[in-house]
């Protein structure tokens, strides 16, 4: 269970030095520190559990989402996680692993997450359509078909079956929210293909 350094305050009210209770606490591997003012009680957590609470507003997204779904076949070494107005890349390491943070197009920011349950938690993932487009987004531009399917198919190794499956509407919809020359050819590319 997540704690914020407010929560652990309130908990420990009744000991005469609560910092040191704190610091005990965290010594004997009961409070793991995931940032300044916040703890996790289980030392057990799912790290995508993590994810929302360190950095908020935000969503598990790109590769890590799509690791999640099975859209690539490799498994990522940091949760990523789409922000936006935060104007720079965020990082959190902590005992769970690597945590990084980066903004998306505000305009495509709020659309089609989902609230999913890991071991009981509520979390926040984009869909997959929205987790390659955001990936596709922020990743260097593509200048027309060919460098777009290389990179989707040799580079980034998603899975074709399964990018066949994905909802093409929604992707052509989602598409028009950013400002990407890369999601450009692809709308074009999805609506010459879904015609």
């Amino acid at each position: 269970m997540i704690k914020t350094i407010d929560m652990l305050i309130y908990e420990y009210r009744n000991y005469s030095n609560i910092y040191n209770k704190i610091a005990y606490e965290e010594k004997n591997n009961n409070l793991i520190k995931l940032k300044r003012g916040l703890y996790e009680t289980n030392k057990n957590a799912d790290p995508l559990t993590i994810a929302n609470v360190l950095l908020s507003p935000s969503y598990i997204s790109f590769e890590t989402a799509l690791a999640y779904y099975g859209m690539i076949p490799e498994r990522v070494y940091a949760i990523k996680s789409a922000t936006f107005k935060k104007n720079k890349k965020k990082e959190y390491k902590n005992n769970f692993g690597l945590f990084l943070y980066q903004d998306v197009n505000l305009n495509a920011y709020p659309y089609d997450i989902n609230q999913i349950e890991i071991d009981g938690v509520k979390v926040m993932m984009a869909s997959k359509e929205k987790a390659l487009l955001d990936l596709l987004s922020v990743i260097s531009p593509r200048n027309n078909k060919k460098e777009l399917t290389d990179l989707l198919f040799d580079d980034l190794r998603i899975d074709e079956v399964l990018f066949d499956e994905l909802d093409k509407d929604k992707i052509i919809k989602l598409c028009e929210l950013y400002s990407s020359k890369t999601l450009k050819i692809l709308k074009k590319y999805l609506e010459a293909k879904h015609v």
